[in-house]
Parts: structure tokens; C-alpha cells; sequence
């Protein structure tokens, strides 16, 4: 439709900006209905309803539409000096928003609301001050502030993150009858009276209210009625009763004879008359499915009676742990079920379909096709199965494939030849296509097998209820107390003996520094580190967790292919709440931007995984899987180094898909860790496993990753000599110094991350 086109080339701008389509959507959304508001005039020449749009409409993206919005309206609707006014006070408003986003004051609602209607009223006294101050004067402005921090109020209720309530939908429709107002009278007294129609499907309460607040609001406007209130309200509260029973015709009907008979007493009735039966048309006409939709935004929710809190407490962690189990058995038996139908697949194509097609297309229009295929038959069939063996071998075919007596026997050898290769190479097409469609269905079918996985894993994670130790948190809170601090702790134990300790209290501040750490640490009789840190209603919650022994120095080096292109290698390392050490290391195929785009796709993938707690094979597996299916359409693949250890234990292990060798240095001696699993994203019909070295690593151990632009492992001496010989201890010095050294490649983007483990002092 030519509606939707403007509609469609926002669409793909978006798309190639890499923009949200929601967040477009919302700030067109706030940047059209400021400008529309910002045409609502209330008492002469007041526009209250932008200037409280803006102020709820917050500091981000949206606030700033909603404030460029406004800024067009008032350019196009007003003249030079209210617009100026309405302008200034805008940015004004917006700019407290900015500067008090982050205070703990901005989060109350009535801040802003004050703000804006403050802002407003210096602004609009500079302005008005020069055509002097009547009591009218004095009081439509003393109103207009008013109404600019009423809008505030009502329209922050119009989010984004939850239904609109009520009272602001009511609002808003209030000021949009004004809008329309300023057009004609007419348009906003219909606009009014379609508002009320639409309110009394909700009932008679709804419908009266509503006719009475949009009815006052565009009777303040210019030239509007005064008593229009007084006429919906009426209307509306007998239009909603059971009287029709929510049929349309007689909703139209009975609120049409109740308006005209109320309007035979206001001024201007026969205007107001047509304005009603405007609305009743317009209602009339419009589709079922827009008004269910207005129906889920102004019908009251039906709430379901109450539940006793014991009959609504969650289920066990031992129900939860059952239901996943079932659910990870499910898939399994759905993997079993759909891998065994996908390997048995389609009983594959006879090649002497090649034939058949051939002789369709040459010899079903030759003179001698009686003769050979009819007469010959048998002779035919033997020597064009001789040559397609010879085919099949070579790739194509040759005037030689085909026996002497066929050759002179065909008039068209030419063109049988030619089609001959054409019908060849559509054959083994057709072969390439339905092995790749195979090997996609079992990459597909191989993640529901990873799900039943990680469903199992979670399930084992949710049976390890982690063990309280009262007399620990006893400990833990007589410590607390020598700090004069008043705090509830908990001190728990998982599976592994490793403590977690939470503080529950108010000022806390000094738990967290040395001094703090050190009593806790000595009243557990284990090191102690502080890790998160929570606002409660209560105050605060500290949590505090086990310090592992060991301790892990990281430090990387890179260098890219071509100076001012981005390198294609990308790596990170954290340590999480296990007391774990991650180090990741991909390397994109290529170089340049491509290559970063993919490595850093696969390197933010399989960071979210291992913080949701997913094994890392089964993280790996899953993920090139996915990339092999993506590689379908973009081609490309990623080499990954996946180390992982354990910091309380020293027990290490490495994960690898393709790449170039690891090198890990043990006392005086050096191990090199390689493996012969694809690089993520490569097609491959079975499932790729990666390589898995194990090891433990103490003290003074050190262990370097490379990429294969460094070195692809075949000639490493150089490598394997300067990891033996260095006897520093800075990672960061070795790793800039292996980059830096001559055996070192240049046709590559190049990246060395080195790691270090000592005593944790």
C-alpha cells in the first residue's frame, strides 16, 4: 500500500544503521506526539501539554525526540515570540533531565513535574511581562503552570515498559481533542464525542468520566463550547449503561438522541449537533479489530480472586530439578528419533538419470530415435553405460567415453555430447545440494542434542543446594560487630567446600575496605574477598566469597595485517564467581574488518554462555553448530583457544578449535598443546567436538596463545627457544617481545596473550 512505503524506508534506514527497530519506533512515537501537543491551546494562547511530554519523556534517545518534536511544532504552529518561549523552556527541561538522570532525586515523580512547571513559569514571566499582568492574565498563566506539571504526572504513565494506565490514557485523549480544538471547532468537539463513544464500552463510569474531562478541556480552548462537559458526560454515562448492551448501532443511536437532546439547552447547539453526529459516524466505521484494541487499554483487568500464600509458594528446587530432567529427556528422545530419519534420508538418485535426461532434450526430436531406442535398445543402454562410468570418474565427458559403433550410429554426437556435460554437471550438482541439505538437517538435529545437554546440566546445578553453616555466620557476625556495625550474615558451603558469605545491614561501607576483609577473613579461618555489592530496602548486601589461591597475570599483544585496518583477532578474559579463569582467544578468517566481526561474534557468544553457567565443550559444540549454519550464507570460519582454570585447585584445561599450538612452560620444560579439530563455523556431517588438553598449573607456570599470524606451528623453534629462555616475570614484556621478534609472521593479523599463575600474597 502507498501508505506504508514512508513507513517501509524508515524501516531499512534503520536496518543499515544497525538501529533497534523499537527504539526507532519509540522515537518517532515521542517526536510525533510532541509535535501534535504542542498545537493544544488552553485559555488563549497557553500550550501547556508538550512542555509536561517532554519533561516525562526522560534524558535518552526518546526524551530527545520528544524534545526535537516539540521544537518543530512550535516552529510551524506559533508565532515568532511564543515559540521562543515554548523553545527555551523545552530545552531547559530537557536539560535538567540530563544533568539529574542519575540523582537519587530524579527518580521521584514529582521532581520533574515541579521542574517543568518551574521552568515554564520563568520562562513564560520574561515573555509576558511586557504586555503587563491583568487578574485574568495572571490567572490563565498561574493555570497553564498548573496543567504543565499535571501533564508530567499523567503522561510518564505512558511508558514504554508497561501498559498505559488509565488516568493517562484519559489524559492524553483530553489533549488531543484540544489539538484537534485549534483546527476547527468542529474537529475537536467530534473528536471529543468519539472519545466518549469509545470510553463506554467500558461502562457507564468510564464514558461519563471521560465526556466530562475532554469535554471541560476543549471547552477552555478558543471558541469552544463551555458546557460541551456537561453534554458527554450525560451522553456518555446513559450510552454505557446495559441499556444497548455493547451493540454498535445502539450505542450510535441512543448516544445521538441523548446528545441532541441535551444540546437544545447550550448555546451553539446546532454545531455541536453536527459535531455528535460526526463522531457517530466515525464510530459507525470503524474496524472490529481497532476497537478490541482500544477495549485492552480502557476495560478494567478481572482479577482472579486470592490465592493463600501457601498455595501459591513456588515449587521445590527438587520439582524444578525433576521437571528439567523430563524436559532434557524429552529432546533426547526427539534427537534419537529425527537423527535416525535424517541419516536413512532419501534413497539416492540413480546417475543413469543422466541418460534419461539427455535423450529427452536431443533424441526425442532425432529421426533415428526408433532405431536406437526402440530397435537397439539393449546395444544403446550398454554403451552409454560404459561411458558414464568413465563420466563419473573424470568429471565430464569426451567424444572417446562413447563406443565407435554409437558414435557413427547417432546423426547429433555434437549436441548428445554437450548435453551430455550439461545433465553431468546438473547431476552432480544435485548431489552437492542434497549433502549439504543433510549435513544442515543433522547440524539442526545435533542441537537438540545440546539442549537436552545443557537442560541436564541445569538440572544437576539446581539439585546442588549449596549447605548453611550457622556457626560460620555467627563468626562472621561477631567480626562485623567489632567494626561497630549492626549486619545479619549467612554463611553457605557448596559442593566443593568453597564459602560464600552475605551481609545484610545498613552503612556497610567499612566491611569492604582491608581492615574489614582481614576480620572477616580471620573469624572464617579462610581469605575472604568482597565481590558484589546491593542495594536493599533494608540498606545494603555485601557478598563476600573465598579467595583461591592462586593467582592469574594476563596480559595480551597485537599487531594488525595492515596499518588503520581493524585486526581480525579478538580475545578477553575474566574470572568468575566459581573462582574460575577464562581466557579466549579467536582469530577470524582473513583479515580486516570481516575477520573482527566474525571473531568478535564468536568471542561475545561464548562469553554469554559461560556466564550462564554452560559447560565449555558444550558451549563450543553448540556454537559451531549455529556458525556452520550461518557460514551457509556468509561463509567464513574462527579459530578458538578456550583456556579454563581452576584458581582454588590449579586444574586447567584447553580447549581448542583449529588454530595455532599453545605453549605452556613447566619449570624447564615446555609442552606444546595442539589438536586437529575444524575451526567454528566450517560444514562438516559430523558433530565437532573441540580438542581437549588437560593439565595443572602451580606457581610459576606460564602459558601463551598465539594465532596462526604469529605461528602456524611448523616452524616454532624460534618460539619455543624465547618461552624456555625468558626470565622475567611480567607477561605483558613477553608477549610484546615474541610480537616483536623476526620469526614472527607479516601476512596476518598477529595476537599473543600471555598468563602468569603465583601465590596470591
Amino acid at each position: 500500500m502507498p501508505t506504508k512505503e514512508p513507513l517501509r524506508r524508515v524501516k531499512r534506514l534503520a536496518s543499515r544503521l544497525n538501529l533497534p527497530w523499537n527504539a526507532v519506533k519509540a522515537c518517532l512515537r515521542r517526536f510525533l506526539l510532541a509535535a501534535v501537543l504542542s498545537q493544544g491551546f488552553v485559555l488563549g494562547e497557553h500550550a501547556p501539554f508538550a512542555l509536561g511530554y517532554i519533561a516525562a519523556s526522560g534524558s535518552g534517545l526518546e526524551g530527545a525526540a520528544a524534545l526535537l518534536g516539540g521544537l518543530v511544532g512550535c516552529l510551524l504552529g506559533m508565532g515568532s515570540s511564543g515559540a521562543l518561549r515554548y523553545i527555551a523552556a523545552a530545552i531547559l527541561i530537557y536539560a535538567v533531565e540530563f544533568a539529574f538522570f542519575d540523582r537519587p532525586l530524579y527518580k521521584s515523580r514529582w521532581f520533574m513535574a515541579v521542574c517543568s512547571a518551574v521552568i515554564a513559569g520563568i520562562t513564560g514571566f520574561v515573555y509576558l511581562s511586557g504586555a503587563g499582568w491583568s487578574q485574568v492574565a495572571i490567572l490563565n498563566f498561574a493555570s497553564e503552570l498548573v496543567m504543565v506539571g499535571i501533564s508530567c504526572l499523567f503522561f510518564r504513565g505512558l511508558g514504554e515498559d508497561a501498559p498505559p494506565d488509565r488516568g493517562s490514557l484519559l489524559f492524553l485523549t483530553a489533549a488531543l481533542a484540544v489539538c484537534l480544538a485549534r483546527l476547527s471547532p468542529l474537529a475537536g468537539n467530534a473528536g471529543a464525542a468519539l472519545a466518549v463513544l469509545l470510553a463506554s464500552r467500558a461502562g457507564a463510569g468510564a464514558a461519563a468520566a471521560t465526556g466530562g474531562a475532554v469535554g471541560l478541556a476543549v471547552g477552555l480552548t478558543e471558541g469552544g463550547t463551555p458546557l460541551l462537559g456537561a453534554v458527554l458526560a450525560f451522553s456518555g454515562a446513559l450510552t454505557g449503561g446495559p441499556l444497548v448492551k455493547q451493540k454498535r448501532l445502539g450505542t450510535v443511536l441512543l448516544f445521538t438522541a441523548c446528545g441532541l437532546l441535551a444540546t437544545a439547552w447550550v448555546q451553539g447547539g446546532m454545531e455541536l449537533a453536527a459535531a455528535l453526529m460526526l463522531a457517530a459516524v466515525l464510530y459507525s466505521i470503524l474496524p472490529e479489530q481497532l476497537l478490541r484494541r482500544v477495549d485492552r487499554c480502557t476495560c478494567p483487568p478481572v482479577h482472579a480472586p486470592s490465592v493463600p500464600v501457601e498455595a501459591a509458594a513456588p515449587p521445590s528446587l527438587a520439582h524444578t530439578q525433576f521437571r528439567l530432567e523430563e524436559q532434557a529427556t524429552a529432546f533426547r528422545t526427539l534427537y534419537e528419533h529425527i537423527h535416525e530419519s535424517v541419516l536413512r534420508g532419501e534413497p539416492p538418485e540413480n546417475s543413469a538419470v543422466i541418460f534419461d535426461r539427455v535423450a529427452e532434450r536431443v533424441c526425442a526430436r532425432c529421426s533415428h530415435h526408433p532405431v536406437c531406442w526402440r530397435r537397439h535398445h539393449t546395444t544403446t543402454c550398454q554403451a552409454l553405460t560404459q561411458a558414464l562410468s568413465a563420466m563419473l570418474d573424470r568429471g565430464n565427458a569426451v567424444m572417446e567415453d562413447f563406443p565407435g559403433p554409437f558414435r557413427s550410429r547417432c546423426m547429433r554426437m555434437e549436441d548428445f555430447l554437450r548435453v551430455s556435460n550439461e545433465e553431468l554437471y546438473r547431476y552432480f550438482n544435485r548431489q552437492q545440494y542434497r549433502a549439504r541439505l543433510k549435513n544442515n538437517r543433522l547440524a539442526v538435529c545435533r542441537q537438540y542434542a545440546q539442549l537436552s545437554a545443557l537442560l541436564s546440566a541445569a538440572a544437576n546445578q539446581v539439585g546442588e543446594e549449596p549447605e548453611r553453616d550457622p556457626s560460620g555466620s555467627a563468626a562472621a557476625e561477631r567480626a562485623v560487630a567489632q567494626l561497630g556495625l549492626e549486619a545479619r550474615c549467612d554463611l553457605r558451603l557448596d559442593r566443593r567446600g568453597r564459602r560464600t558469605l552475605e551481609v545484610w545491614g545498613k552503612r556497610l561501607a567499612p566491611l569492604c575496605s582491608d581492615q574489614g576483609g582481614e576480620l572477616l577473613s580471620q573469624a572464617l579461618g579462610v581469605r575472604m574477598e568482597p565481590a558484589d555489592v546491593y542495594r536493599v530496602r533494608q540498606g545494603q548486601r555485601l557478598v563476600f566469597r573465598q579467595s583461591p589461591p592462586l593467582a592469574a597475570t594476563v596480559a595480551a599483544a597485537a599487531k594488525e595485517k595492515e596499518a588503520g585496518q581493524p585486526n581480525g583477532d579478538n580475545g578477553l578474559w575474566f574470572r568468575d564467581e566459581d573462582g574460575v579463569l577464562w581466557v579466549v582467544l579467536c582469530d577470524g578468517m582473513g583479515s580486516g574488518a570481516r575477520a573482527a566481526k566474525e571473531s568478535k561474534l564468536l568471542m561475545t557468544l561464548l562469553k554469554d554462555f559461560l556466564h550462564a553457567g554452560v559447560e565449555p565443550a558444550a558451549a563450543l559444540t553448540t556454537l559451531t553448530g549455529a556458525l556452520s549454519l550461518r557460514g551457509e550464507v556468509n561463509g567464513g570460519f574462527t579459530t578458538v583457544d578456550l583456556l579454563q582454570v581452576d584458581l582454588f585447585n590449579g586444574s586447567a584445561a584447553l580447549y581448542k578449535l583449529g588454530g595455532a599450538p599453545a605453549y605452556l612452560r613447566k619449570g624447564g620444560s615446555l609442552i606444546r598443546l595442539t589438536g586437529s579439530a575444524l575451526p567454528a563455523g566450517l560444514e562438516t556431517d559430523r558433530e565437532s567436538a573441540p580438542d581437549v588438553s588437560q593439565f595443572r598449573l602451580a606457581a610459576g607456570d606460564l602459558l601463551l596463545l598465539v594465532t596462526d599470524g604469529v605461528t602456524d606451528g611448523e616452524e616454532d623453534d624460534w618460539l619455543r627457544s624465547m618461552i624456555v629462555q625468558y626470565r622475567g616475570e611480567s607477561p605483558r614484556e613477553l608477549a610484546q617481545a615474541v610480537l616483536a621478534s623476526p620469526g614472527a609472521g607479516r601476512e596476518d593479523d598477529r595476537t599473543v596473550v600471555a598468563v602468569r599463575f603465583s601465590n596470591r600474597t
